[in-house]
Formats: C-alpha cells, sequence, structure tokens
C-alpha cells in the first residue's frame, strides 16, 4: 500500500518539471494578486473535459491580459462560438499558450485581424499569422478579458498546451495567485450491477448512497453488501478558498482490500479523445438529473489515455473494504472509506417499476412477469419481498417487442440491436438509420415509435435511445406520411421546444446528422427573422437580430454596396459595426439583410 501511494505522488512532480522546461511563467491576468477560478483542468463539462482555468474578472471585461511567456501569435480566431475572441501563443520551449473569450486583441493586432475580416468579408475568421509577425515578451499586454463566444459570464479561459498541443494541468506550475487549502469533496457514491448476477444489497440496478464526513473520513450512512461485478461512481467535486464553485478533481485512486484497481490522472488531455468524456462520467445518470458522477471503472468503447490504471468493473466475492482517494492539484486530499457488510442487509432502495439500462431491462412486479420475442417467455424473479417481485432480462438475449408487468402489456419499441465497430444500415417504413464503424461506444437497442401530435399537427418520429451516449454521428433518414415544402427541415422536440437540425430533401424523405436518438419532427419556418435597431448613425450600428424558429443562419451589412463589419453576440442577440478606419463616418445608403436557416430573409435599410 505504501510503495503504491509513494509512486503516485512523485508522478506530478517529474511531469510538472519536464512540461516547464525551465520556462516561470506568468499568470495571464492580475498576476501577482490573487484571483479565483470558475473551472480547472480536467472537469467535466456535458460533451468534454475541460482544457484549462477559468479566471474570474469579477463580472468585468477589458482587463488586460498579459503573455505568459515569450512567444508569438501562432493562431487568432474569432467566432460568435465556441471560445470567441482567442489568441494562440507559442513559446520558446514549445509550449503553447490559449487566451479565450477575449474582448479585443492588442491595438497593432486588432488592426490586421479587422483588415483580413475585411478582406475576406467575413466577421467569423481563423488566421495563422507567420511566425514572429506579433511577437511579445513576457508580461506585454496581448489582449483584453471578455465574455465573447460560449462563455456564460465575463471570464478569462487560461491554457497552456505541450508540444504536442496536449492541454496540461496548469495548476501544478506553481501559481500562487490562486490559493486552494481545500480539501476535495465526496456527495455521493453509486454502486452498478454489470452482470445479470451482480447485486448491491441484494438488488440488480444502480444504487446511490449519500456521503457523510466523519473523523476526516467520507463514508455511507447504511451498510452496503456487494456481490458479482459492479461498477463504482463517485460524484464529488474539489472547492477553493474564497469562492462557491464546484471545480474538478484531477487524481482519484479506487482500492478494494488495499488493492488498487482503478487510478486516473488528468495531467494533460488529448483533444481527439475528448468526446470521451461522456463515456467517463455516467452519461445516462446524468440525462436522468443525477448529476456527473465520475466513473471508476472503464466503460466500454472508452479510449481515454489518462488512466494509469483500469478495470471494467470489480468482482466482490468476500471483499471487505472500498478507499477512494480524492487528490486535487495543490495535493489537498479526501478519503471515502467504506467497511462492506458481509451479509445482506434489510435497506431496500427505491427501484421503478420497469428501467432499461446498459445491457439489460429490471422489472419490479406484484404479479407473474413475462417478455415477448418470438412468442411469450415467463420470467423467474431473482428476488421476492413482500408483495413485489423482482425481474431482470439481459437484452444481449433478444431484445422483447412487449413487456407483461403488474397486469399490464407493454410495447417496448425495440426495432433493432445494432452492434459497435461495424458499418450498419438499418432501414424500416419510417425511417433508415446509417452507423459508421465509429459511432457508437457501445451496442445500441434501437428502440423506436411514430406517432402525431394533433394538437400542432407535426409528425413525431420518437427515438427512445436520448440516454444512449454517441462517439460520432449517426445518418437518419425520415421517410413522413405527410407532403412538405422542399424549404422544410428536421427539428429536435424536447416538450414545446424544437431545435432545428436541418436535412437534404430527396424527394419525399429527408436526410440529417445527429449525435442525439431522441424525437424529430418536419416542420417549415415561413417567418423572417427580426431586426430591431439599437444604434444608427454616422459613428456606430448596433441592431438585435433574432429568430424563433430555426435561428439566425447568416447576416451581412452593406455600406453604399461595400461590406461593412458587425461583430456578434449571440446570447445578447446583438451585431455592432467594427470600421476599418475608425476616422471615417459612415455615410451613404446603409442595408443590413439577415437570414435564418430555412433562408427567410429580412432587410433593413437607412440612409445615413
Amino acid at each position: 500500500m505504501r510503495k503504491v501511494i509513494l509512486a503516485y505522488f512523485l508522478l506530478p512532480l517529474a511531469l510538472s518539471s519536464q512540461v516547464q522546461n525551465g520556462e516561470k511563467y506568468l499568470f495571464p491576468i492580475n498576476p501577482g494578486r490573487q484571483n479565483y477560478l470558475a473551472g480547472t483542468v480536467g472537469e467535466i463539462r456535458s460533451s468534454h473535459f475541460h482544457t484549462g482555468i477559468d479566471v474570474k474578472t469579477g463580472g468585468r471585461t477589458g482587463l488586460p491580459v498579459y503573455a505568459t511567456a515569450d512567444g508569438f501569435i501562432s493562431r487568432a480566431k474569432v467566432s460568435a462560438y465556441g471560445y470567441g475572441n482567442a489568441l494562440y501563443m507559442q513559446h520558446p520551449n514549445g509550449a503553447f499558450s490559449v487566451y479565450a473569450h477575449l474582448k479585443a486583441f492588442d491595438t497593432l493586432l486588432q488592426k490586421w485581424v479587422i483588415e483580413q475580416q475585411y478582406s475576406e468579408e467575413s466577421f467569423e475568421i481563423d488566421l495563422f499569422p507567420e511566425k514572429d509577425r506579433f511577437h511579445f515578451k513576457r508580461g506585454d499586454v496581448i489582449g483584453y478579458s471578455g465574455n465573447s463566444g460560449s462563455s456564460s459570464g465575463p471570464h478569462l479561459h487560461f491554457e497552456i498546451r505541450n508540444k504536442r498541443q496536449q492541454p496540461i494541468d496548469i495548476l501544478t506550475l506553481g501559481f500562487d495567485e490562486v490559493k486552494d487549502r481545500v480539501d476535495p469533496v465526496a456527495k455521493k457514491i453509486a454502486f452498478v450491477t454489470l452482470e445479470e448476477d451482480a447485486r448491491v444489497n441484494g438488488y440488480f440496478g444502480r444504487h446511490e448512497f449519500e456521503l457523510i464526513k466523519k473523523n476526516g473520513v467520507y463514508s455511507t450512512t447504511v451498510p452496503i453488501h456487494l456481490t458479482g461485478k459492479i461498477g463504482i461512481e463517485l460524484h464529488s467535486y474539489d472547492p477553493m478558498d474564497g469562492i462557491p464553485n464546484k471545480n474538478g478533481i484531477v487524481r482519484t485512486i479506487l482500492l478494494v482490500d488495499d488493492q488498487v484497481v482503478f487510478e486516473e490522472h488528468k495531467t494533460c488531455l488529448s483533444f481527439s479523445k475528448q468526446r470521451n468524456a461522456i463515456v467517463h462520467y455516467n452519461y445516462e445518470a446524468a440525462k436522468k438529473g443525477r448529476g456527473r458522477f465520475n466513473r471508476l471503472y472503464l466503460s466500454d468503447g472508452n479510449e481515454q489515455s489518462f488512466y494509469i490504471r483500469n478495470n471494467k468493473g470489480t468482482i466482490f466475492q468476500g471483499q471487505s473494504k472500498i478507499d477512494i482517494k480524492m487528490t486535487d492539484s495543490y495535493e489537498n486530499s479526501s478519503n471515502v472509506s467504506i467497511q462492506l457488510s458481509q451479509t445482506v442487509n434489510d435497506t431496500k432502495p427505491w427501484i421503478p417499476e420497469l428501467e432499461a439500462t446498459g445491457n439489460f431491462i429490471h422489472l419490479k412486479s406484484k404479479q407473474p412477469a413475462a417478455i415477448r420475442l418470438s412468442e411469450w417467455i415467463p420470467l423467474k424473479p431473482y428476488k421476492t419481498s413482500g408483495k413485489s417481485n423482482y425481474y431482470v432480462w439481459d437484452l444481449r438475449k433478444g431484445t422483447p417487442k412487449s413487456i407483461f408487468i403488474n397486469g399490464k402489456t407493454l410495447k417496448t419499441g425495440y426495432v433493432a440491436t445494432i452492434p459497435t465497430n461495424q458499418k450498419i444500415s438499418y432501414t424500416q417504413k419510417e425511417f433508415d438509420l446509417n452507423v459508421s464503424k465509429r459511432s457508437l461506444f457501445d451496442t445500441l437497442f434501437l428502440a423506436f415509435e411514430k406517432s402525431y401530435d394533433s394538437i400542432r399537427n407535426l409528425e413525431i418520429f420518437q427515438f427512445k435511445n436520448a440516454t444512449q451516449p454517441i462517439r460520432t454521428n449517426v445518418d437518419i433518414t425520415l421517410r413522413p406520411e405527410k407532403e412538405y415544402h422542399i424549404e422544410a427541415a428536421v427539428y429536435s422536440v424536447f416538450g414545446k421546444k424544437l431545435n432545428f437540425m436541418g436535412g437534404v430533401w430527396e424527394e419525399n424523405q429527408i436526410k440529417f446528422s445527429t449525435r442525439d436518438l431522441v424525437s424529430y419532427t418536419i416542420l417549415r419556418d415561413t417567418i423572417p427573422p427580426l431586426i430591431t435597431p439599437r444604434v444608427v448613425n454616422g459613428a456606430d450600428l448596433k441592431f438585435k437580430i433574432e429568430d424563433d424558429l430555426s435561428g439566425i443562419q447568416s447576416f451581412r451589412a452593406e455600406l453604399n454596396g461595400q461590406f461593412v463589419l458587425m461583430y456578434y453576440e449571440p446570447k445578447r442577440k446583438l451585431i455592432r459595426s467594427e470600421k476599418l478606419d475608425k476616422n471615417i463616418p459612415f455615410s451613404g445608403e446603409f442595408i443590413l439583410e439577415v437570414t435564418d436557416n430555412s433562408n427567410n430573409k429580412i432587410n433593413y435599410s437607412k440612409i445615413l
């Protein structure tokens, strides 16, 4: 045990020294003063791992952002989404630094970027200036903090990447501007049965338990008895000095009877493996509102590379103890320790009547249950408690068309079993589904139902696999019964909310790509966008642009027939002018055209 832990703590020191290569980095904003973070490296986001630190700016924009080390600008990008206004800097030691969500760049750099935007007649631009065109010394101002792109509030996103463009854990570089003397927090632990005969306190399924800290160690409030192949998941976070934010934890070790069975250490990240985040945490549980539980086992299809040791679940048969060690970038640590019960206790967890999860269907019925494949098959309960019987069905044995449970016959909607690592085309009357070899992390038990919303007059193509994580896009072709205009498009349906997906028509069928197997409909947007003037004069032009259904596709502004650059802030629905020469007033005929995703257009014109 001691040798394992010693080796574990030596690793970050060696890596930190290797990454720095003797370089002393400057904190890029408010250097020499205490700063506070809203996000850390490796933090789990909905579809990726966070690749930098998010430095709070007190709700302000326009704070100077400094070069963290000598270097030159290798890339400058402007976008309405993602990183917004972002700078990428290359340093003599081969490392890179990234500064995102900026309000503006350094004066000369900003002027050059605007010139390129006018030359290409595009707001969105991705530039790669020649080496040393924009060279900065450590501590030079390279830009100003902002709230551009997909930022949810003013802050600076800052990264340091190694020579292979892999983001590293910045907080191991010894910045004094960030204080963290607070230990990680463990909120809940979940145990997941990974095979048909596995049990948690005598039951199949996924079961969550609150964790309580006592005498400095987290544990459950009820006894835990485990048998069979079990996956362990942890809901935890890392607090820091002086802020309420719940940041990510970079290192976690799972030990069973003092043997390390799982270990992760997010010292650096790979962009090519970012999508694996959705199988690193329990995607299904998160979609059901349970939060993002960090899996301490390797799920099918997970190709992430920061695991030092991993397993596909632990076999429990007489083991006595589980220990989990969480450590943040500042070596603050916390422990979860659970002494396992050797007998099944009377704790009865909440179990739904019917739940399909992973490879299994779990049933609770007061009457004998059965499933129908080609014919009805009675099920044998694995447990009877009180008036309830509990059943498990392995979908790998067959996908049932119907289930008889509690005196009712329920249609499942299963239509196909689609394996991973194969190019598959599945066809039925209402749709085609085309899956590439890389599309799926795990086997897809495809379920589908066609319905009609008579109130909204919509055909609903309901794919019932919303909690299935998908790696790369699948192609779906819908074959509606109704006839549609060529400008009609596919929309995803979430209750009353419709999200534009697009699509291409071929005769009376429409094809689109997606990474979500949810409900879809087809609808034509006939209403053009709305333009609302905010400021219109010779010095400045500002407009609110919005579209209620398909959303804004593009916009173009011209003055006397010449392109005018307009910066776009989608979250504020605002566009604003940016002059090529600030000394020349806008004068003449101004025209603004805005187009939505269904090609509806609206024009605004005025003589200035």
